[in-house]
């Protein structure tokens, strides 16, 4: 198989990697896909949009030190959560921050992120209430378990 066959079935795994990930949000539109099995119907699935308003106070310093040991590879750089990941491909780091990219939207907060080929560096912060808070560590949490698919 010439690399271009090989790149075309990499980015059409990724594309249904993508819409599969409708389980970890709440997206009707594209929960309609009979590819994957869907739960946005899902009562148990969180429903980021009604939590925005207890998610925005303020972490503690106690919290926040907290947080960042329970996160696997966060830490905190000039106030905001802060990771890198690195993926096999340039592909992968683009199909992930595209996954991303819809739970972003789903929960109405959107990171500070930066990619360079297979890096993707993530920076977290509720503007709105000045730092570090839940929301931001939710998105911490899911952007980790979307890792794992790439």
């Amino acid at each position: 198989m010439n690399y271009f066959k090989k790149l075309l079935l990499r980015t059409t795994q990724i594309l249904v990697i993508n819409i599969c990930l409708v389980g970890l949000i709440n997206l009707p539109v594209l929960a309609l896909t009979p590819m994957c099995e869907n739960s946005y119907n899902n009562p148990e699935k969180l429903n980021y949009q009604e939590n925005i308003m207890a998610s925005t106070q303020l972490l503690t310093p106690a919290e926040l030190n907290q947080v960042v040991s329970e996160l696997e590879g966060w830490s905190i750089e000039n106030n905001k959560l802060h990771k890198r990941y690195q993926f096999r491909s340039f592909v992968e780091a683009f199909g992930f921050m595209t996954s991303l990219a819809l739970v972003a939207e789903s929960m109405g907060h959107h990171p500070e992120w930066f990619n360079v080929y297979n890096r993707v560096t993530i920076d977290l912060t509720t503007h709105d209430a000045g730092g570090i808070t839940n929301l931001d560590v939710d998105f911490a949490k899911k952007a980790n378990e979307l890792a794992l698919k790439f």
